[in-house]
């Protein structure tokens, strides 16, 4: 070990990581070495102090030198290798700093999560530690990962690195100071037991008094991810929610795994569910992941050993349905279908365990909104149709049965909201404008009296993009204006009030592209582009927060792209639009989707419309029409009708008009064309 080095090592990571990157400082910075170690001037008599850059930063402006600086006077670096660690580039910038100054193996490796189990170790290094080792040579690695070494053998092997010693006398010190430990515990309790008559009601009172220090604590833990939370989530800070469940995980990180009991599991394991919902707003997927899989690990345990209890199968089915959530947002729709499923049937074993909990009656509808999702993705519209309303029938007797409810009011919201876009994906627009207008009402109202709830909030604003939507479909432009104007105003306040909501970002950069299609639809040029270039700063910003889990996504993106090229087009550049179209084709060859296929094919066919490609444009939509939104509609016929068959361009826009698809471009365009849309 260098003398001169301020820190025994430096923890390189990617902040998603940081639970196992504060468990590792503190593990490594309590160890204590074996006495005789401390003879030997050139080891440390502890392993402190460790470099981690959330703990030991400066308020500096100069981040960067701050890094390298640290990273020149630690001895060691520790690398905690994981999907998001692979894809940093500041990991490897690290690593590479690090290493003009130290040899490779000066490098101690951590699996966490899940780090790539198929992959050889060398295959889950970042490029700088890769090109450093020689050739056939490995680091020195320790695995956190379930079924891996576990916490106390992977801090004895990297403190034997740390240390420069074999891990074998670790591994027998600590096998020592065990057996040692228990035969003082044992020696203790034989006094005790020739004291007892002595020291009984002394050592009764400090019974008493742990078992109410425990108590305690758990209540404390209790109110954290209880009361607390109920009291912060409204107000829509994510980065206080994350402290409460990053405060409670460091509780139960000081105790050992062993010493916790069900109680303490159970809230171990909700304070993981917490993490993983607010990493999922953070749009940190596989982070969320990995949370929700702990967190599903922790309460199937606890649901194995009393199976009948419903509570435990309840926080079981949450933890079930996050993680199904987070594989349908990473379009692993074959997982997310499974994970649904797996849902639906726990919901409907908690209605038979105890069919009189409201609460618990309402799972199978969520069930069945969550397959309706699902089943619209895949084009099965109808069937999709038919799930939501029958989630809509639970949602709606629960509220009926409890009419103060805001939670029961807000799940026939988001049942009415998804009959809704049923409606408008099976071509029944006027239907489709309706019950987004009866959703809007419901949720105006309910914020009327709950103006300080930050989520109740965006699901009106959200609610209030969709409305204008449809009443653009209709030709309800001044209604349009009014509700969209309302909302790109709210949702700016919700952005500023915290920037880091990737949630509320999206919802900004949609209700800007929607100011694009209002502006194109009355002619307003000035318009389309102020609106056109604020939604591309808020889809970089997207990115941004994102970062290498971020994909492209045809409704932002893909949209964004789409209106480039109309905006072209209306200002008579034939060749900036090709142009557009060729970008737009590009991505959307890179980014194949293997959901909601409908929405890429409706990207394509426009773009390669205006390409003057109708063959191809009509070959990529028309297998796909009964599936198509109707501005997919819209570009097949008028494909059809570049091609020369107006039979089938006269009767895919009749089709529309007659489903009171009244968008101005759309009249005015069939209007010039000489046909008759209306009968």
């Amino acid at each position: 070990m260098a003398q001169f080095a301020d820190y025994i090592a430096f923890i390189s990571y990617s902040h998603s990581d940081h639970y196992w990157a504060e468990w590792l400082h503190r593990a490594l910075e309590r160890y204590r070495p074996p006495r005789r170690l401390g003879a030997d001037p050139g080891k440390p008599t502890r392993l402190r102090p460790i470099f981690r850059d959330q703990a030991e930063l400066s308020a500096g402006p100069d981040l960067g030198d701050s890094i390298r600086s640290a990273l020149d006077r630690s001895s060691y670096l520790i690398l905690l290798c994981s999907p998001a660690a692979l894809a940093s580039r500041w990991v490897n910038a690290e690593l590479a700093h690090f290493l003009t100054t130290h040899s490779p193996d000066r490098v101690l490796c951590v699996l966490v999560g899940e780090a790539q189990p198929d992959l050889s170790l060398l295959e889950c290094l970042p490029q700088a530690l890769r090109e450093a080792l020689p050739a056939g040579q490995e680091p020195l690695a320790a695995d956190l990962r379930p079924g891996g070494d576990g916490r106390r053998l992977a801090r004895l092997k990297l403190a034997a690195g740390l240390l420069g010693v074999g891990l074998d006398l670790l591994i027998q010190r600590d096998a020592r100071r065990r057996t040692r430990l228990m035969a003082a515990i044992t020696a203790a309790a034989m006094l005790l037991s020739v004291a007892f008559g002595a020291l009984a009601l002394a050592a009764i009172d400090a019974r008493r008094l742990a078992q109410r220090q425990a108590a305690e604590s758990e209540d404390l833990v209790a109110f954290m991810l209880g009361d607390l939370r109920g009291k912060l989530e409204p107000v829509g800070r994510l980065d206080v929610l994350d402290g409460v469940g990053r405060k409670v995980l460091d509780h139960y990180a000081r105790l050992d795994d062993d010493r916790l009991d069900d109680p303490a599991l159970a809230q171990q394991a909700k304070a993981l569910t917490l993490i993983g919902s607010i990493r999922v707003k953070r749009a940190d997927l596989p982070g969320a992941a990995q949370a929700f899989t702990d967190a599903a690990a922790t309460s199937a345990r606890l649901v194995a050993r009393a199976p009948q209890d419903g509570t435990r199968l309840f926080d079981h089915a949450q933890n079930i349905y996050w993680l199904a959530f987070v594989e349908w947002k990473l379009d692993h729709v074959a997982a997310a279908e499974h994970g649904f499923g797996e849902y639906a049937r726990l919901a409907d074993m908690l209605v038979q365990i105890d069919p009189k909990r409201a609460d618990w009656r309402l799972e199978p509808a969520y069930a069945r909104s969550n397959l309706g999702t699902l089943l619209l993705e895949q084009g099965r519209y109808r069937d999709g149709l038919a799930a939501f309303e029958v989630a809509r029938a639970g949602f709606k007797d629960a509220s009926q049965k409890a009419p103060g409810d805001s939670d029961r009011l807000a799940d026939l919201v988001d049942a009415q909201n998804w009959v809704a876009d049923a409606q408008f994906l099976l071509g029944n627009v006027r239907e489709a404008y309706v019950e987004r207008a009866t959703a809007s009402t419901i949720l105006h109202t309910q914020f009327a009296s709950d103006s300080a709830n930050r989520p109740l909030e965006e699901k009106v604003y959200a609610a209030d993009l969709a409305l204008a939507r449809r009443a653009l479909d209709l030709g309800k432009l001044d209604e349009s204006s009014a509700v969209l104007g309302r909302a790109r105003a709210g949702l700016a306040k919700l952005v500023a009030f915290d920037p880091g909501n990737a949630v509320w970002l999206a919802d900004a950069a949609l209700a800007d592209l929607d100011a694009v299609d209002l502006a194109i639809a009355r002619g307003d040029v000035a318009g389309a582009r102020v609106a056109h270039d604020l939604a591309r700063q808020r889809i970089a910003r997207l990115r941004s927060i994102g970062g290498a889990t971020w994909r492209w996504k045809p409704l932002i993106e893909g949209r964004w792209q789409r209106q480039a090229i109309e905006r072209s087009q209306r200002a008579g550049d034939s060749g900036g639009a090709s142009r557009a179209a060729s970008v737009l084709l590009v991505e959307a060859a890179a980014h194949p989707l293997r959901k909601e296929p409908g929405q890429v094919a409706m990207l394509v066919g426009f773009a390669r419309l205006a390409r003057g490609e109708a063959d191809l444009a009509i070959a990529t939509l028309a297998p796909l029409e009964s599936v198509l939104l109707p501005e997919g509609r819209d570009t097949l016929a008028r494909a059809w009708l570049k091609r020369g068959d107006a039979a089938h361009a006269q009767q895919t826009a009749r089709s529309l008009y007659n489903s009171g698809y009244r968008r101005p471009e759309f009249l005015a365009f069939w209007k010039k064309s000489g046909l008759t849309v209306s009968q």
